[in-house]
């Protein structure tokens, strides 16, 4: 499984987060394994103490590479990017270590054990996220 989240500044992406470690037992009992992706600077994307206490990778992709390779690379308007900035305090460039203006639509993918997508979830609106009882029944259709 893959998961893309803009970042440790985002409500939402903490939430999912929290939820996906929530049913990491029946994810893995599943044959599942999850790899978190974030613009973020490593080590930055969550505070060391949630790192912690996360029991999956939490990988950084500043360059975007990733997220365009799975076509959930957004690129943020300049005015956006600039509310970010202003009104809330929010530097994508120093945050995402240069790349201030990509950020990943935040997605879930299962892939086989072939490397395919079996399954994925995308939403251009950010609040919205996969539900785990969803990626646990794409899960039972591969086991």
């Amino acid at each position: 499984m893959v998961t893309f989240y803009r970042g440790s500044w985002c409500p939402y992406c903490n939430l999912q987060l929290r939820a996906l470690q929530a049913c990491l037992g029946e994810f893995n009992d599943l044959g599942a394994e999850l790899v978190a992706i974030s613009p973020q600077v490593p080590d930055d994307s969550l505070s060391k103490d949630e790192i912690s206490q996360m029991a999956f990778q939490v990988l950084s992709d500043q360059s975007a590479k990733v997220a365009v390779e799975y076509g959930v690379a957004w690129e943020v308007p300049e005015y956006l990017v600039n509310h970010m900035k202003v009104d809330r305090g929010l530097d994508l460039e120093a945050i995402n270590n240069g790349n201030g203006n990509v950020l990943p639509i935040p997605a879930t993918f299962v892939i086989d054990r072939d490397g395919k997508v079996a399954w994925r979830f995308v939403d251009v609106d950010y609040r919205t996220r996969s539900e785990p009882a969803d990626i646990i029944e794409a899960l039972k259709k591969l086991a």
